[in-house]
């Protein structure tokens, strides 16, 4: 029975994470092409001015959500196991959130101008007094109840052990809409809509069809979210995530924010493309725990703390087997990545060196804390994040006028070691598991030869032109890491994890 049910979790990990990994690597990629788009053709003040906007609509966005997208996961589990009905756990979370999200985008208009003072605002080419990041907080503020309704909506489905939708929405829909969006009004020689109009539309697209998606697959309609009786507990687990998530993205913008402030929008613009580069290996974090969040809530439900610590690793050993030859890469060749935005850009070479140390950080410890979470210790994971923030606030405003965007990356780094050591330490010491394990030393080993290999034939590809290096050490890393990942073998739940979405394969008793 037990390995029945393990087998069946594990075809449920490998199926929606390889779904939402993928996902996540498509859209980010295609992010990854819109700032090269913005940067090219409109340049890095525009750059600049879109990632200020963008991190000042996170932030709201966030605040917004107020933890009821992770209360939306925990809660449709905790209401079909009561008996009572998921659409209403849904209902209550999306209704939260949306009242929620509509003070603070209000705020924001009403100040986009002196926000845009505060970071500097970049030039006027619109007229009218203004200048383009105050105009783009204008646009960009009313996309926010659409992104907050579009998040709970797929973090509901995902409590359904559903992420596909989720993933369309957010990785397909959103991202490429915005990057033909701009293209089109870039080629039309309209700089000026090409900046603000994309991001709105975007959202609104996105949030229309994950809310039909919403409707149909669990019967979450506009009266259930206004129907909803209120639940205490469901307000009482959202509101200490609230500080977690509001102090993590204050923490994830943070580095841009203050480049703003102090250098302006063309700063932000230069960091802005080797912060979205390392971002992409921030896909992992957000694919396996998409799906390991319910999961989790589940057995913590169950009271089944062994299979939490085998769940724990396992995902943990795939996040570390996923991510490290992409860090590698993009620590020991930076330049050729960030010269595809432009020469200009090549500068921010540490900066990107050090962001893909501290999303690998991120990946390693990440699983620690939604561990903590759907265990019902948000108080523990608040703190934490609450002192990460400090550390890092402290050791930009240290660093940054100093080095520039490697000053801002480096606080990054240290702020993301200190937090990734707290998760892993209290989820040892609270729930009496462990994220390390034996195998760990298989990507550890295949790792350092690909690196060695990577810093070898760095000259050589240096002497290449960026995009041919760039695609060149992506085949030389990968080759030689899954070589080296092959000769050490890997463990017997590994190929299960593998061989349990193999079509029509019956799971061994």
């Amino acid at each position: 029975m037990n390995r029945n049910r393990s087998a069946s979790r594990n075809r449920l990990i490998a199926g929606q994470a390889g779904i939402s990994y993928g996902g996540f690597i498509f859209g980010q990629a295609v992010r990854f092409a819109f700032n090269m788009a913005v940067a090219r053709m409109l340049g890095e003040e525009s750059l600049g001015v879109y990632a200020l906007a963008l991190a000042v609509m996170q932030i709201v966005e966030t605040f917004g959500v107020a933890g009821y997208d992770a209360a939306a996961v925990r809660y449709v589990n905790i209401y079909q196991a009561e008996g009572r009905k998921a659409s209403d756990a849904a209902g209550l979370a999306i209704r939260s959130a949306l009242f929620m999200s509509l003070v603070p985008a209000l705020l924001v208009m009403l100040f986009s101008a002196p926000l845009a003072r505060l970071f500097n605002g970049g030039s006027a080419p619109l007229g009218g007094g203004g200048t383009l990041l105050h105009f783009a907080l204008l646009s960009y503020a009313v996309a926010v109840p659409f992104n907050v309704v579009a998040t709970v909506a797929g973090h509901a489905l995902q409590g359904h052990r559903d992420l596909v939708p989720k993933i369309v929405a957010t990785q397909l829909i959103a991202p490429i809409a915005m990057l033909a969006l701009t293209l089109l009004l870039a080629f039309a020689n309209a700089p000026g809509p090409a900046l603000l109009v994309p991001y709105t539309a975007a959202s609104v697209l996105s949030c229309l069809w994950i809310w039909r998606q919403l409707r149909l697959k669990t019967g979450t309609g506009i009266r259930e979210v206004l129907g909803a009786p209120a639940d205490r507990r469901m307000k009482a687990f959202a509101f200490p995530l609230l500080g977690v998530s509001l102090v993590s993205m204050i923490a994830y913008w943070l580095d841009i924010l203050l480049l703003g402030m102090l250098g302006g929008p063309v700063l932000s613009g230069l960091y802005q493309p080797a912060a979205r580069t390392a971002g992409l290996l921030r896909a992992v974090l957000p694919a396996f725990s998409g799906i390991a969040a319910p999961l989790v809530a589940a057995l913590q439900a169950g009271d089944e703390s062994a299979e939490t610590g085998r769940l724990y690793r396992l995902v943990t050993r795939w996040m570390v087997l996923l991510v490290t030859p992409a860090t590698l890469f993009l620590m020991v060749l930076p330049e050729p990545v960030l010269l595809l935005f432009g020469l200009r850009f090549s500068a921010s070479a540490p900066a990107l060196a050090l962001l893909a140390a501290a999303a690998f950080a991120q990946s390693f410890g990440g699983i620690a804390g939604t561990v903590l979470s759907m265990a019902g210790h948000a108080r523990v994971t608040f703190l934490n994040a609450l002192v990460a923030l400090a550390v890092q606030v402290a050791l930009s405003v240290l660093l940054i006028p100093l080095y520039g965007t490697a000053g801002a990356a480096a606080a990054s780094l240290g702020a993301m070691l200190l937090l990734s050591a707290l998760r892993l330490l209290q989820v040892s010491r609270v729930l009496g598991v462990s994220s390390f394990s034996a195998a760990l030393w298989k990507p550890a080993a295949a790792g350092a030869g690909t690196a060695i290999l990577l810093w070898l034939c760095r000259p050589w590809l240096l002497g290449l032109g960026p995009a041919v290096a760039v695609l060149t050490g992506v085949v030389i890393a990968s080759a030689v890491y899954l070589a080296l990942i092959l000769l050490f073998r890997l463990e017997a739940e590994d190929r299960e994890l593998i061989l349990s979405i193999v079509p029509n394969r019956r799971p061994q008793s």
